[in-house]
Formats: C-alpha cells, sequence, structure tokens
C-alpha cells in the first residue's frame, strides 16, 4: 500500500523553492548592474529557474496525488475535471508558474525582435511578475486551506505561514517599481503613488480580512526584512543592490488599525475600500518626507495634490478588490466556502469576475505612451571625461559582447532605458583576447562617434582599460553624459584602422538606436 503524502510537507518544499527563486530575482537585477547582461544560464536565472521548476512540480505532484486520493488531509476547494481533483491553491500555483515558463521564450523572441532593454517593465518581464503573482495567489490558497489541519492545527504556524505568500506578493509589486527602488532619487510624486494604488492594497486589504488585522503590517515588516538580508548578501557578494526602505512595512500600519478599531465592519466591503484609502494616504505622506529628508529631492507640494485624486480613486477600487481576495481566502478555511462569506455562491462567482477585471484594467491604466522630444542635440548629453565608470552601464557594452563583434562589418543595436540621473558612458571601446595583442592594435585604431548625424570629437576623451569577465582586454574611450531627455535617438560608432594598420584589423560600424524615457 503507498502511503499519503502530507499537504504541509508540500507547502514546506514550496516555501524553501519561493525564497530561492525571490533571492534569484534580486540577485538578476544586481547581477545586471554588476556583471552586465549574461546568458540565459547565469547563476540568478538557475535561482529563478530552479525555484519555479520546484514550485511548479509540487503543485503538479499535489493534483496527481489528490487524483489518486493519496494526498493527506486536503482542505479548501478541490476543483474536479472527469477523474481529474486538483486543490484550487495548487491549481493557481501550477498555472502560475505556467506563465512564468511562457515568459522565457516570450523574452527571448522580444529580444531577437527590439534588441537589448533596460527596462524592467518590458512585456516579457511583466508577464513574469503577473505569473509569480498568480503562484503565490495560489499558494496563499493552499495555506489557507490548511487551517486547523496537521501542522498548521496550531494557529501561530498557519499565521507565520500564512505571511510567506503575502511577502513574495509583495515581492512581486516592488520588483515591479523598477528604477523607483533601485534609484530613489526617481520617484515621482503622481506616477509612482499611482503604481502602488494598484498594486499593494489589493495586498494588505487581502490579509486584513483573510488572515488577520494585524497581517498587513506583519507581512510589511518581513518583507522589508527580507529585503535587508538580501541586500546584506548582495553587499557581501560585491553586487550593486537596490534600496532598502520600509516602503510597504509603515503604511500598511494604517489599515491595520483601521480594521483593529472597526471589529463589527470587517466583513463589509466599505472598510476594504477605506482601507485602501487609508493605505494611499499614509504611504504618499511617508514618501514625501523620505524623499524631503533622506534622499534629498523633495516632492513640490501642487504636484503631490495633483496626483492624489486620481491614486485615491484607484486605490478605492483596489481596495474593493482587496475586499473580495481577502474574502476567498476565509472561503478556503470556512465550512460554508465562498457562499457563506459573499452571502451566496453567484455573487461570490460575479464578485471573483468583477475582481479579476479591475486587476485587469487598473493594470491596462498604468500604461502611459512616452511622449518624446525631438532626436538629441550632441551638446544637450552634457558630454565630460570620465575613468571611473562601470563598462557593464556603457551603451558600447552591447556592441563588445555581440555575437558579431569583429566578426560583422556593421553591428546594430537598441537599448532603451529610463533617466535615472546616473552618467551614462557613451564612448567606444576596442577589445581584443588579451592585454599584449590590445597593446599591438589600439595604437592603429581611430574612433567615431555621431549623435544623431553630428560628428563628436573624441580626442580630448581619456582612454581607460578594462578586463572583461571572458578575459578580454579593452580600451573604452572614457566620456559620459550628464544630461539627457526623452527622445528616439541614432548614435553611430565608427571604429576604423589607421594607416598602416596590421592587415587583421577590419573596420567596424555600430549603429545604435537609443531611447531615453522619462522616469
Amino acid at each position: 500500500m503507498v502511503k499519503a503524502v502530507r499537504v504541509d510537507a508540500l507547502i514546506a518544499v514550496m516555501m524553501v523553492a519561493g525564497a530561492a527563486g525571490m533571492w534569484g530575482v534580486y540577485f538578476d537585477t544586481a547581477w545586471h548592474r554588476t556583471v552586465g547582461r549574461d546568458s540565459f544560464l547565469s547563476l540568478p536565472h538557475l535561482f529563478i529557474y530552479g525555484g519555479g521548476f520546484l514550485v511548479w512540480a509540487m503543485c503538479m505532484l499535489a493534483i496527481g496525488l489528490a487524483t489518486t486520493g493519496r494526498l493527506a488531509d486536503a482542505g479548501g476547494v478541490i476543483l474536479r475535471r472527469g477523474p481529474v481533483r486538483a486543490p484550487l491553491g495548487f491549481a493557481l500555483c501550477a498555472f502560475g508558474t505556467l506563465v512564468i515558463v511562457l515568459a522565457v521564450p516570450t523574452d527571448l523572441t522580444w529580444h531577437a525582435a527590439f534588441g537589448k532593454d533596460l527596462l524592467i517593465w518590458s512585456p516579457p518581464h511583466l508577464q513574469g511578475v503577473v505569473g509569480g503573482a498568480i503562484g503565490a495567489l495560489g499558494m496563499l490558497f493552499a495555506i489557507a486551506g490548511q487551517k486547523g489541519r496537521g501542522v498548521f492545527a496550531r494557529p501561530g504556524l498557519w499565521y507565520v505561514a500564512m505571511l510567506l505568500p503575502l511577502v513574495d506578493l509583495l515581492h512581486y509589486v516592488h520588483w515591479s517599481l523598477a528604477h523607483y527602488t533601485i534609484f530613489p532619487w526617481t520617484r515621482t510624486p503622481d506616477f509612482y503613488p499611482f503604481l502602488v494604488a494598484v498594486t499593494v492594497p489589493i495586498v494588505m486589504v487581502a490579509a486584513a480580512r483573510g488572515v488577520g488585522p494585524w497581517a498587513p503590517t506583519w507581512a510589511g515588516v518581513v518583507f522589508f526584512a527580507a529585503v535587508a538580508a538580501i541586500d546584506a548578501g548582495l553587499a557581501a557578494a560585491g553586487f550593486a543592490r537596490p534600496a532598502v526602505t520600509p516602503v510597504f512595512a509603515v503604511p500598511a500600519v494604517a489599515v491595520s488599525l483601521l480594521y483593529t478599531l472597526a471589529p463589527a465592519h470587517r466583513a463589509r466591503l466599505a472598510l476594504g475600500v477605506a482601507g485602501g484609502v487609508a493605505f494611499i494616504i499614509a504611504f504618499v505622506a511617508m514618501e514625501r518626507a523620505w524623499m524631503t529628508w533622506v534622499i534629498g529631492t523633495p516632492w513640490p507640494a501642487g504636484r503631490v495634490v495633483a496626483g492624489l485624486p486620481v491614486a485615491l480613486v484607484s486605490v478605492a477600487v483596489m481596495g474593493a478588490v482587496g475586499w473580495v481576495a481577502g474574502g476567498f481566502v476565509r472561503a478556503a478555511f470556512t465550512p460554508g466556502g465562498a457562499a457563506e462569506i459573499f452571502g451566496g455562491a453567484g455573487r461570490a462567482r460575479w464578485a471573483a469576475r468583477a475582481a479579476v477585471m479591475l486587476v485587469a484594467l487598473g493594470l491596462a491604466s498604468t500604461y502611459q505612451p512616452q511622449d518624446y522630444g525631438p532626436p538629441l542635440r550632441a551638446e544637450e548629453l552634457a558630454l565630460r571625461p570620465d575613468t571611473t565608470f562601470p563598462v557593464q552601464e556603457a551603451l558600447f557594452w552591447d556592441a563588445v559582447i555581440h555575437d558579431d563583434w569583429r566578426k560583422a562589418p556593421t553591428v546594430e543595436l537598441y537599448t532603451e532605458g529610463a533617466i535615472d540621473g546616473i552618467p551614462l558612458p557613451v564612448g567606444p571601446a576596442w577589445c581584443a583576447d588579451d592585454a599584449s595583442r590590445l597593446a599591438a592594435e589600439l595604437p592603429h585604431v581611430q574612433f567615431g562617434f555621431a549623435v544623431n548625424g553630428v560628428a563628436v570629437d573624441l580626442g580630448g576623451f581619456p582612454t581607460v582599460r578594462r578586463r572583461l569577465r571572458d578575459g578580454r582586454e579593452c580600451a573604452w574611450v572614457g566620456v559620459v553624459s550628464g544630461g539627457q531627455r526623452a527622445s528616439r535617438n541614432t548614435f553611430i560608432y565608427t571604429i576604423a584602422p589607421r594607416m598602416g594598420a596590421p592587415a587583421g584589423l577590419r573596420p567596424i560600424r555600430v549603429d545604435a538606436t537609443v531611447v531615453f524615457k522619462d522616469p
């Protein structure tokens, strides 16, 4: 007789795998900023793929065991289709990880079609975020359904376990805030709060209704501790790190206080809406103080007030969505299920449909087409010499790691990124297999650079030599840009052999489409 497998054992493995995936996501961003763009099988990617695969394997195992009657003590909703029995939480989690997996070929196709972009907000990346959020929501339902069962018969252990998927959801939102968390001085007083308003309150209100009044605060605190630990690990390894700020923990207290002070109204939709509004008001107040006293880039009061109405309307809607999500979390451990929580099965179905529609509309509303100005003039780039820049941040980095470097006469590049205020290295480079070969070739190489058809004299800028991770030696023209604005530009780099150069030196032209976007 085959022994049944306990649900809590599968959940434990998923927690460890999810933590590995979360580390991999932040490690990947740090890797790109420190090492540069790397292969499909870079170390951070292995954490992400390995963690995701393990989560998916546990979900599929749970479905298989439930179908064959060998999943012990499974709680919550069980979906049925013919002979298949799929616990709702594990089914959602499996679907979410599938969405993440499908983002991989989407990402490869995207880069093949449009080139290397520097934006977290590319469609393949956001597809991965959506998949991860669905997976985390599934895990939340899976743990919720085990309340009072197995090891989760201990209320404290169940409560702590419920915090972990909430932390995972916050991590996906935090990562999706992109340059706002990496470079905090780029945070805007209007669009940044709006992005938070359409995402975070869903998690916070759902936590308050589904887990307990102080679950939002504890989830924010645990998330902050996790990011601080990741930051310490990245720092110890010498990698660039994201900004560590209590962006969610502090305003979450407002939601917790509201649910604590109104125990008789916790089941009401109005409290969910009010919880969302309380969160965003506290968030904007905290961030304005942070930008003023810590970052040193105060938000103008006029822009804060102008952006607040949109954020308040959005957060009211998303507070309602969080109320629905929290209701379904409670339904997972309520004997009468969703019908008891929402006052009928029909109402529960309509609430779920409305919530999904509102989330889709909310996410779609975050898309704001960039209004580009005319192409940059060379003087607008505010070029100046620099010898300390990280070559991985250079525009020309994509050329030296390109498969056609020194093989094809012309290399075409596409790169886009948000303006972050950091000096951007824009000089060309010449790379050779080793230092001796570089020393022999460099005197015979002449660099050319044109910005939107206007030549830029590179004669007054220093040469910076750097060794790449693959062993090649490179000489970079040490010039950085201190100014950009939203625009689409064409940068043409030419590297031509001088008279009397060795026969092996061939001219190279790099045609780069460079797109700058507002933060």
